[in-house]
């Protein structure tokens, strides 16, 4: 689901100001010693040409938080990395922005400016909504709400109100949505100012969103082309790419495919003409393009835009966007007769999809806005009884003599709470003990559960999904006897088909060893990892050698799952990125200790970018390694070719992780 428009506050008022200021701000900048005033200057330029020139943008913020940081002004830097943060944001550099924008956060909260704080706490509930994280958004959402109402600060309330909304829109709550977007529409017809009114079409837009979702076409072209009329006055191109998107997806939902098509290169020009640099948003309108093209019959245009959708969906890494280019890939692909790449592209969907679905979300935000509620009431019973207090006080003004027993209760009072506390705290560390032993366990029965249901889950495809294929190659076989008006072509379909149906069969035992390997079931760890070699050396991609020395007895079933599991991921590793030519896969045993390693000819490269890596890799074999407490070594330079793998496990460990493995079970 794309990102839509929504509220963003501003920290200073020079969004206002005009290209002649721009340029005097520039004059200030070489002129001016006084690095304070200087950096100040870089961060407006930056803040202005986030748009128009990002690179000079990225270049103007970096440099004014260097001079504050120079000089230890914490309110120029503060304002400098907010700005250099959106101008990272817009580039789809969530990583950094986020980075940029947490020290903003940092030091508006040092200073005591809450007003900005609560601001970047805004845009980081934005952020959070692309990346996609939503309960960090409605959480910081939240945050940034209590601010503004202690300090009644009306344009705050009203844009957190918009972001609130965006989140539940988000998650498809669109009941909730409308009503914070109302709320915030309602707030902002009470103020005509300038910096309410250039943000007041973005509230519609977002209105016209949920119009959209709950089917109410009517009402969604209206506040639509509304939102349109607002944002012309500005002009705010991305709103108005935003909202042809919009209305174009109305008329494609009506049917009307020529007013369709027409909105959305009204955007695509838009985007063009350079008016405009976000990927996210761009991303999103050339996968509305495929759709509107795929319900058209034109299935070439349609994957066209759809290939240039997934392009930039992989540029930013946004998962999201990936598999909603790749569902729509497959249905074009389905649609062209192309089978094999169609089911190639909806399983690579559906894989994402599952990825991002979240059993916990509804429940995660529902406690969270409980909390909001929750806090709110409890602040306002605690104002009462402060109330209750003060009168309680002027009444026993006179009685003077009862201080002194107050003082006494209040001390013994002290004594019996700082008993209560250290029996608490020792009760929790004892409670702290038990919860890390059941934690535990039950980490070593999910995985046992995982590969249980691996196991199960290849058998199925082995035999059920084969036998069905094997039955269609005889059907496909018996049709070539039969006589037509073109034989010869029939024919060559048939045997096309059978062609198609043996890629198949053999991905299907690809993804059953991939999944569970029977033969790691049935002969262990040796025979399994011979047969991994082979397949790999009849790939054609590498040579892969594998050679066992005095494992004759079968090793514990955890223990070989998660050897098999560290190898090959290790293995597909090297074929992805070490260029290798030649591996060899090495499993030593003696009466002491078992040690599992794998060598390669490829590139060598930086160990501690693979330690420190946001990938899944290291993390994967690390899960694998505590469940085993086996010992990870690995040697390898930089530009020198040639790494080696080494894992160790004794063998007094592996009989320990056995037993415990078949307690966890058991529990």
């Amino acid at each position: 689901m794309r990102f839509f428009a929504v509220a963003c506050i501003t920290l200073l008022t020079v969004a206002s100001l005009n290209a002649q200021e721009v340029d005097s701000l520039r004059s200030i900048i070489k002129s001016t010693a006084h690095d304070s005033i200087r950096a100040e200057a870089m961060a407006d330029v930056a803040w202005l040409i986030k748009f128009t020139d990002s690179n000079e943008a990225v270049e103007l913020a970096r440099n004014a938080v260097e001079i504050s940081r120079s000089i230890n002004n914490r309110r120029v830097e503060a304002y400098a990395a907010s700005n250099l943060g959106i101008v990272f944001w817009g580039l789809s550099k969530y990583d950094s922005a986020i980075h940029y924008l947490d020290i903003s956060e940092k030091y508006y909260a040092e200073i005591g400016n809450e007003r900005n704080r609560a601001v970047i706490l805004i845009n980081l509930a934005l952020i959070n909504q692309n990346i996609p994280d939503y309960t960090k958004s409605l959480d910081m959402a939240f945050q940034a709400l209590r601010i503004f109402e202690v300090a009644k600060d009306t344009i705050g309330i009203s844009s957190t109100y918009t972001n609130i909304g965006n989140v539940y829109y988000l998650t498809e709550e669109y009941s909730s949505a409308l009503e914070y977007y109302k709320k915030s529409w309602n707030l902002r017809q009470m103020f005509s100012g300038k910096s309410f009114g250039e943000t007041r079409h973005r509230v519609l837009l977002n209105i016209g969103n949920v119009f959209i979702k709950l089917e109410q076409l009517d009402s969604a072209i209206y506040y639509l082309n509304k939102s349109q009329s607002f944002a012309k006055e500005i002009p705010d191109y991305k709103n108005l790419a935003l909202s042809n998107m919009d209305l174009a997806k109305v008329y494609s939902e009506q049917k009307e495919y020529g007013m369709a098509l027409s909105y959305l290169r009204k955007s695509t020009s838009i985007y063009r003409e350079g008016l405009i640099n976000n990927p996210y948003d761009e991303a999103g309108l050339y996968l509305d393009l495929s759709v509107l093209f795929n319900q058209m019959v034109n299935y070439d245009s349609a994957y066209f835009y759809a290939q240039k959708s997934m392009s930039i969906a992989n540029e930013i890494d946004n998962q999201a966007l990936k598999k909603d280019a790749l569902r729509n890939l497959g249905d074009v692909e389905n649609k062209r007769g192309k089978y094999k790449e169609a089911y190639s592209n909806l399983f690579n969907s559906i894989e994402i999809s599952d990825s991002l679905l979240n059993a916990e979300k509804s429940k995660q935000l529902s406690e969270l806005q409980t909390q909001y509620e929750t806090e709110k009431k409890e602040q306002q019973i605690a104002l009462q009884e402060a109330q209750l207090g003060e009168q309680e006080l002027k009444l026993e003004r006179n009685r003077l003599l009862m201080v002194g027993l107050v003082l006494i209760a209040i001390l013994f009072l002290a004594v019996i709470i700082l008993n209560r506390n250290r029996a608490k705290k020792k009760e929790q560390l004892i409670k702290q003990e038990a919860q890390l032993k059941l934690r535990e366990a039950e980490l070593n029965a999910v995985i046992n559960s995982q590969e249980k249901e691996r196991n199960r889950f290849a058998r199925d495809l082995h035999d059920g999904f084969g036998q069905l294929i094997s039955v269609l190659k005889l059907n496909l076989s018996g049709l070539t006897d039969k006589d037509a008006q073109h034989p010869e072509k029939r024919l060559e379909v048939f045997k096309n088909g059978e062609s198609v149906i043996n890629d198949m069969y053999a991905e299907l035992r690809s993804i059953c060893f991939d999944l569970m390997p029977q033969t790691l079931v049935k002969k262990g760890i040796t025979t399994a990892l011979k047969e991994f070699g082979d397949r790999i050396t009849q790939s054609k991609k590498v040579v892969c050698e594998v050679i066992v020395f005095s494992n004759k007895e079968r090793l514990p079933e955890i223990v070989e799952i998660s050897l098999f599991r560290i190898c090959q991921e290790w293995v597909n590793n090297v074929m992805k990125y070490a260029e290798a030519s030649h591996i060899t896969i090495q499993l030593t045993r003696d009466e002491a200790e078992l040690t599992l390693t794998v060598e390669d000819d490829g590139k060598g490269f930086d160990a501690e970018l693979f330690y420190s890596g946001k990938g899944n890799g290291w993390k994967n074999i690390q899960t694998r390694l505590n469940l085993i407490k086996g010992e990870f070594d690995l040697d390898t330079t930089q530009g020198r070719r040639g790494t080696m793998m080494t894992v160790n496990l004794l063998e007094t460990d592996m009989k320990e992780v056995s037993v415990r493995a078949e307690r966890s079970i058991v529990v």
